[in-house]
């Protein structure tokens, strides 16, 4: 149980850490802010754009307390992993999409022995998410996240 509590607080961390990187910050023309012109509007949404930093960060459906609970609902530690004691991290980069679906879900590292593709499947099984926001719309959005296997649970 301590470890899967370290886990949420670094999905957690991870989740809050991805929306604030850089990736779409877009000045169209204009100074910078103490430059006296100001600075122009942010161009407009493109709906064709994968977004990192957005005004909102997507959401689990019910919140993390709801993704916790469907992390350990539905995972199935694989039978290779458990007869070579093999735990670890496995993350999970994907895109959600303007409705807060799933899409080009990959595993970015992990130990294998089986562990990669429950991670992956459990990934692309999940509910939709709260898509992300960028100037009031729904957005396309990169999203990484660790799911925490061990075989002490």
């Amino acid at each position: 149980m301590k470890n899967f509590t370290q886990f949420l607080l670094l999905m957690t961390g991870l989740l809050l850490g991805a929306s604030r990187l850089q990736a779409q910050d877009v000045v169209a023309g204009g100074t910078h802010a103490g430059g006296g012109a100001g600075l122009a509007p942010a161009a407009a949404v493109s709906p064709d754009s994968i977004y990192v930093n957005t005004d909102s960060r997507p959401a689990f459906a019910g919140g993390d307390a709801a993704l916790t609970a469907y992390l350990r609902k539905n995972i199935h530690y694989p039978e290779a992993a458990l007869r070579q004691q093999v735990s670890g991290r496995v993350y999970v980069s994907f895109v959600l999409d303007r409705t807060g679906r799933v899409t080009d879900a990959h595993v970015v590292r992990g130990p294998g022995y089986g562990l990669n593709d429950e991670a992956l499947r459990l990934v692309w099984l999940m509910p939709n998410w709260q898509p992300a926001l960028q100037q009031g719309q729904p957005v396309r959005t990169a999203c990484t996240i660790p799911i925490n296997f061990d075989t002490q649970r």
